[in-house]
């Protein structure tokens, strides 16, 4: 696939990493073409270019960068397990 500095081809999201979470961007990114999604302007101005599956890869690809931007810049943490709390505990603070 030829890729130059800000430019991708238009086609398919790369197989690499998880088909669950390619799965899970395109689904999401196939909202973007519902007027109340925050990607919609995005949406259709790609749309208008190429074609509808090819504009909500291009709405994939952008969830994909927001998201490890987001992850990087809260660090660690946001990937760290959380701790749910004992039975006991959830009694005690339901009384």
């Amino acid at each position: 696939m030829h890729q130059s500095d800000r430019k991708r081809a238009p086609g398919h999201l790369s197989h690499e990493g998880p088909e669950l979470l390619r799965w899970a961007l395109f689904e999401a990114a196939q909202q973007a073409c519902r007027s109340a999604s925050p990607d919609y302007e995005y949406y259709r101005r790609v749309a208008r270019r190429i074609d509808h599956n090819r504009a909500c890869l291009s709405v994939a690809r952008k969830l994909c960068r927001r998201a490890y931007h987001i992850l990087r810049e809260l660090g660690d943490e946001a990937l760290a397990p959380i701790e749910t709390p004992d039975r006991e505990e959830v009694i005690a603070a339901a009384a």
